[in-house]
């Protein structure tokens, strides 16, 4: 079974409120954010042209970086309702991370009983941060969002900002390329540090391939000391080494290490965020639980048809894992991440 977990859509009614389809692409600064409007997004049947093309069985349909940002409730539930017609219309083809105004707890925790309740999504999406003040680690606006989705038994997908704080430089492509990339990983310090502790049985799924957290691994596992040792079985550190970083084996003497590991364990990381550039695919088989790993495309901002994905999938054929890993990774993880098994 093949499974596309960043998949990104826009139903056309919610579309035609922001931008004429018969017209180019246009980019629309909004609350901060650089969003693209591309045709694409609302035009379903060639969503399913390209997925028929490369086989793609089913795909996850998302947009935080439009719908929660927006913090617009109405708009949010327009955007899910829209979506829900659309998996009804293509039966069996698409699953939704629905969206929610990120920004007001309240309508946060009806919009998402609504759509996982009512409108039986599998699944809910999130921005890594919405500003500076609310990010994965802000316990007054996402704590409750990680209860809501405990009780519900449902993953939490994640994707960055598009335009993140502190790195919205146009220059060279910085936002694009790196801004993106480093709110993802921040955001996955944060929930290894303030959020996984509290909520240890929460499924996090980090977009990009984790964005830059992979790259850093190695620096964020030797900086890495607990909040808390209660109930860990580590050893205090030496106040004068607390800001040093650790080498490996100073890090296995006082077992943060494994602390560490245990919890980065804990994340799923879905592999768009390069267009299926092999080198970060098989970076990641290397240093992910084979089973945490899903395929992600971006469709169809980062990828734009069916050759592309085509490509995507080739090049696994040159990366030497077990083909079990290979067919998890592709969908059987996604499968059995969101139930549809």
């Amino acid at each position: 079974m093949r499974i596309d977990v960043q998949h990104h859509a826009m139903p056309l009614n919610v579309y035609k409120r922001f931008h004429d389809p018969a017209l180019p692409p246009k980019k629309a600064r909004m609350k901060g954010n650089d969003f693209t409007f591309n045709r694409g997004l609302c035009d379903f049947d060639r969503h399913i042209r390209d997925m028929d093309e490369c086989g793609m069985d089913v795909a996850l349909l998302s947009m935080s970086q439009f719908g929660n940002l927006m913090g617009d409730k109405e708009l949010c539930r327009a955007i899910n309702e829209g979506f829900a017609e659309v998996m009804a219309q293509y039966p069996g083809r698409f699953a939704i991370a629905g969206c929610f105004p990120q920004d007001d707890v309240e309508a946060a925790l009806d919009e998402i009983d609504y759509q996982i309740k009512v409108l039986k999504f599998p699944a809910i999406t999130m921005l890594a941060s919405l500003n500076q003040d609310i990010t994965v680690s802000t316990k007054e606006y996402s704590f409750p969002i990680y209860e809501k989705a405990a009780e519900l038994d449902i993953p939490i997908f994640l994707h960055p900002h598009l335009r993140p704080y502190g790195m919205d430089e146009l220059d060279c492509s910085i936002s694009e390329s790196l801004g993106r990339e480093m709110d993802c990983a921040r955001a996955a310090l944060r929930l290894i540090y303030d959020v996984l502790p509290v909520f240890p049985g929460l499924k996090f799924v980090m977009p990009h391939f984790g964005g830059a957290t992979l790259a850093c691994m190695g620096r964020m596992r030797a900086f890495f000391v607990p909040k808390s040792i209660e109930g860990l079985d580590v050893k205090p550190i030496d106040p004068m080494k607390r800001t040093l970083a650790k080498t490996p084996l100073e890090n296995e003497e006082l077992g943060y290490g494994k602390v560490f590991d245990e919890l980065f364990g804990k994340l799923y990381f879905d592999g768009a965020g390069s267009g299926g550039w092999p080198g970060i695919t098989e970076h990641a088989f290397r240093v992910v639980k084979h089973d945490h790993l899903l395929w992600g495309t971006d469709y169809p901002f980062e990828i734009h048809a069916g050759r592309d994905l085509n490509y995507y999938i080739d090049t696994l054929k040159d990366i030497d894992v077990p083909e079990e890993s290979k067919r998890g990774f592709l969908g059987d993880n996604a499968a059995r991440l969101l139930k549809l098994v």
